[in-house]
């Protein structure tokens, strides 16, 4: 565990730029031209960048890399502490809306294409397929990411209340700014009868229709596109308003759509006149509306941290007994097939032995006492090794499993490289 280590930058210590020019330096050579590190994966967003290593030394390697980049706000983990920045980033708890899901398919990205292109060891891998389960698993059992917290997902959250669901229902999104593109994507995920997106540029329009497979719509044509839909969330920054009272007199005088107009205005300015609110067959929402949902939501999603960082407790106990037995595991094999060389070698030998007429029970005899002497000295020498360098040395005792394995493999390759000199 202590060989993992991770080097964090996040929405807590920088701005949007720092962040952009810390993924800008943070490239893949800087970790795959290192010999010491073993496997590295790494994790950009827009609110974070993180690279995750394997290494000997982690912490060493890693505040090389902020001295080296002449980077200041990045923060080191390492052994456990790294492992639960892991879990606490999939599971939404270090999102800047807490509970969030997008971060975990965006950390499943960052691990499968890092697995594909051969760039993890066993412990990152287990590391990260681990994490991904425990923010299943935080999903499955709390409610961390119920509810909309943004004010683009409070919209659609409000949108699907007042309507009784969006299903089969037509939606007309103002503005294709940041705003606007949140809320189209997220309506977008719902099974509606069609969804228009009006700009000021409407080449704006069609590149985002065409992404959530809605329909372009001018803004000079906006009144025909308001006869006819069900509801309309407007995300302009436009400094005057869009939707007048006048225009929405006009609109509702010749409105083709039987059903209420839900107008929900997420602008700041307004888009949309307050006296519009005041025209039968108008409902009208603003900000206000929006900030008490999703205020309401953050406060229930906050009272479910406490469950996810039990979760989270459980897991890296649980993370540190799938390790052990990962290694173990992994150790047996290693010494199983170093007895696998033995016995053939000593098999080859009673062969030949037989073939000169020896006496079969000799043979067997010597056969069977050379493979047991010989597979177990190794082991048994080392086990004598650790004896007496392990004092009361803690970390060496803790760490009995690497010590072993390290030694074993220094061993049978000196041995094999003395057979090879020797000719036998």
């Amino acid at each position: 565990m202590h060989k993992l280590g991770t080097l964090w930058f996040s929405h807590k210590k920088c701005s949007v730029e720092e962040l952009e020019d810390v993924a800008q330096r943070i490239k893949p050579g800087l970790f795959a031209q290192n010999a010491r590190i073993r496997g590295y994966v790494i994790i950009n967003t827009c609110n974070r960048v993180e690279v995750y290593i394997s290494a000997d030394n982690p912490a060493e390697i890693l505040e090389d890399v902020l001295e080296r980049l002449k980077l200041e706000k990045g923060g080191i983990f390492t052994g456990v502490d790294a492992l639960e920045h892991l879990m606490r980033v999939t599971c939404g708890l270090e999102s800047m809306i807490v509970g969030e899901d997008q971060i975990l398919g965006q950390v499943k990205k960052s691990y499968q294409e890092s697995k594909k292109l051969g760039q993890l060891d066993d412990l990152l891998d287990l590391a990260f397929n681990r994490a991904i389960r425990v923010a299943k698993r935080a999903r499955q059992e709390t409610r961390i990411n119920e509810g909309s917290v943004s004010i683009g997902s409070a919209a659609v959250e409000l949108a699907e209340y007042i309507t009784w669901g969006l299903d089969g229902k037509s939606i007309l999104v103002i503005g294709a700014g940041e705003m606007g593109t949140l809320v189209a994507r997220a309506i977008s995920e719902k099974r509606l009868r069609a969804m228009f997106i009006a700009n000021r540029t409407f080449e704006r329009a069609k590149q985002l229709a065409a992404e959530v497979g809605g329909q372009a719509a001018r803004l000079d044509e906006i009144e025909k596109w308001l006869s006819c839909c069900d509801v309309v969330i407007c995300t302009t920054s436009a400094p005057h308003y869009i939707l007048d009272y006048e225009m929405m007199r006009r609109v509702m005088g010749h409105r083709t759509n039987k059903n209420v107009l839900l107008i929900i205005d997420i602008a700041n300015p307004k888009d949309v006149e307050e006296r519009v609110g005041e025209i039968d067959g108008v409902e009208l929402y603003d900000l206000d509306s929006l900030y008490e949902i999703s205020e309401e939501n953050l406060r229930k999603r906050l009272s479910e941290v406490w469950k996810v960082e039990k979760i989270i407790d459980e897991e890296i106990e649980l993370f540190k007994e799938i390790l052990a037995r990962h290694r173990v595991e992994k150790l047996i094999g290693r010494i199983y097939q170093y007895g696998e060389e033995i016995r053939g070698k000593e098999r080859h030998k009673a062969l030949q032995y037989l073939k000169k007429g020896r006496d079969p029970e000799q043979v067997l005899d010597a056969f069977s006492h050379a493979v047991l002497s010989k597979t177990l000295h190794l082991p048994t020498e080392i086990l004598r090794r650790y004896v007496v360098n392990i004092d009361d040395n803690e970390e060496c005792k803790t760490d009995f499993i690497e010590f072993f394995m390290e030694e074993f493999e220094q061993e049978t390759r000196r041995r094999r490289r003395e057979r090879g000199l020797n000719g036998k």
